[in-house]
């Protein structure tokens, strides 16, 4: 099991777990290690990133793409027209994405969205992030 190690002198908090200064923790979960200051004391075995997609998608304007997104019991979404403006479609829903309006789902049954839909009536660039959830 990796395990983590606080080297500072502050309580580090991450769902809800708790590492007080100079203690170190084994976990069974995907932590990130360096965005929370701890510091790894040893990584096997390794824990698999819940990143399940994340890309950049270029879109041509009235052109669809399809993007499937690998299994996880549940997953969430997040997306944002980093260039233009373009529709998330996820199962019968249409999303509008924007430079000022992204979107983030709730947790989601994977069997409910293994594939998702962007398309763009003028061009587009959308950043694309699917993570499993625990």
């Amino acid at each position: 099991m990796p395990t983590y190690k606080n080297n500072t002198a502050s309580q580090i908090y991450w769902r809800n777990i708790l590492w007080e200064p100079g203690e170190i923790r084994a976990l069974t979960i995907y932590v990130p290690a360096t965005d929370l200051g701890l510091t790894e004391t040893a990584a096997t075995p390794a824990v698999a990133s819940p990143v399940l997609l994340s890309e950049d998608v270029t879109l041509v304007a009235g052109v669809a793409q399809t993007k499937a997104i690998p299994y996880s019991a549940r997953v969430q979404i997040s997306a944002m027209a980093t260039t233009g403006t373009a529709t998330l479609t996820i199962g019968t829903k249409d999303v509008p994405l924007d430079s000022s309006a992204d979107y983030v789902s709730t947790v989601l049954p994977w069997d409910k969205v293994a594939s998702i839909g962007l398309i763009s009536t003028a061009g587009a660039t959308v950043r694309l992030l699917v993570e499993g959830v625990l």
